[in-house]
């Protein structure tokens, strides 16, 4: 689909539904989709000479090789992969939109990237099924008018000069009906979960979270004791069992660095666990940042669960951003409530569904 065309909160929707699904992000299950496009920065990478970040990086490094398209798509195109709440997914959905990479997904990576595209797509049906159900669907005339803005603003960019929009929509692998959706989903949402959003309710969220606003920069270390491979309560217990014993020896005086050396499974250790400076959203995955951050100069915290295993944190340096004014930067602010409403609104609809995964 079209980055940056759809309101915002389609855009953020977007990369939960898999719309804008990049291969690379199928290194790791647990890594995080990519940054939303509505502040106009690129997304950080990993830095692969440094393997101590990439252990709690968000992003991934584009990957090199490439395979064609996966052989699932020579299977039967109607064969039902999930059902969501009664209504079929089916191959050829996961196809349409695995076309899209244009065999640039490393083989490797075909499993772990089709079961994000099917997971993408019963959330999407989930969203789908809520503004049908709940009848917020857009009037013809709504949709309609965001299709001219977007033909609009193709018409005022250089780069796409003579193309129409659904020339631009076909060279990116999508279509006129997967734009309307995407914009079914972004006016609903919007004006179902922005409902209650008044000045007052933004202005204090942003007082609430101005590191995020302000690119404000905190440099820590970690120890990491990490539990991927893990299957069993009794591991778990253990891997907890192990983080706290780190954590008391920090607090008995010693060298954090030390009980890095000697604890954590990070490459980071041989730094004494030092992942360098990183901001507040896109650079880590969301619970080890908001820790971190939630921290003073000198500060370490207590153990933090992340999708990578136990952390325990020490902040070592915080480096404060510039001023930022409420009133610039009010509709970001308000997009990243939307976006966390609607994250709150699909892990609901997920736990009351009845989704059979067949696939």
């Amino acid at each position: 689909m079209l980055r940056g065309f759809v309101k915002p909160i389609g855009v953020v929707l977007g990369g939960i539904l898999c719309i804008h699904l990049n291969a690379s992000a199928a290194e790791t299950d647990t890594k995080k989709p990519p940054a939303p496009a509505k502040k106009e920065k690129a997304a950080p990478k990993a830095e692969t000479k440094n393997e101590a970040k990439s252990e709690v990086k968000a992003e991934a490094t584009e990957p090199k090789s490439k395979a064609a398209a996966p052989g699932k798509q020579q299977e039967d195109p109607n064969k039902i992969l999930a059902t969501v709440n009664g209504e079929n997914i089916v191959q050829k959905d996961v196809n349409q939109i695995f076309s899209r990479f244009g065999g640039q997904v490393p083989e490797e990576q075909i499993p772990a990237v089709t079961k994000q595209i099917l997971d993408g797509l019963i959330t999407q049906k989930l969203i789908m099924q809520f503004i049908r159900d709940n009848k917020i669907e857009p009037s013809k005339a709504d949709i309609e008018a965001e299709l001219n803005k977007m033909r609009e603003e193709i018409k005022s960019n250089p780069s796409l000069a003579g193309q129409t929009l659904e020339q631009v929509l076909e060279s990116h692998g999508g279509t006129i009906d997967d734009l309307k959706k995407d914009i079914t989903i972004s006016l609903s949402l919007e004006k179902y979960l922005g409902k209650d959003l008044d000045d007052s309710k933004i202005k204090a969220y942003f007082e609430q979270n101005k590191p995020v606003y302000d690119d404000t920069e905190v440099k820590a270390s970690h120890i990491l004791v990490d539990t991927r491979t893990m299957k069993t309560e009794a591991e778990l217990t253990q891997a907890m069992e192990k983080i706290k014993k780190a954590k008391a020896e920090v607090d008995a005086g010693k060298d954090f660095a030390e009980v890095a050396a000697q604890y954590s499974d990070c490459p980071s250790k041989s730094k004494g666990g030092d992942l360098g400076f990183f901001k507040r959203k896109g650079q880590m995955v969301e619970p080890f940042a908001a820790a971190a951050f939630a921290l003073k100069t000198g500060q370490v915290s207590d153990p933090v669960k992340t999708p990578f295993g136990y952390h325990i944190i020490k902040v070592t340096e915080i480096k404060k951003g510039t001023d930022v004014k409420f009133d610039d930067i009010k509709q970001n602010v308000k997009q990243d409530m939307l976006s966390e409403k609607a994250q709150d609104l699909i892990a609901q609809l997920r736990q009351k569904a009845k989704i059979d995964i067949k696939a």
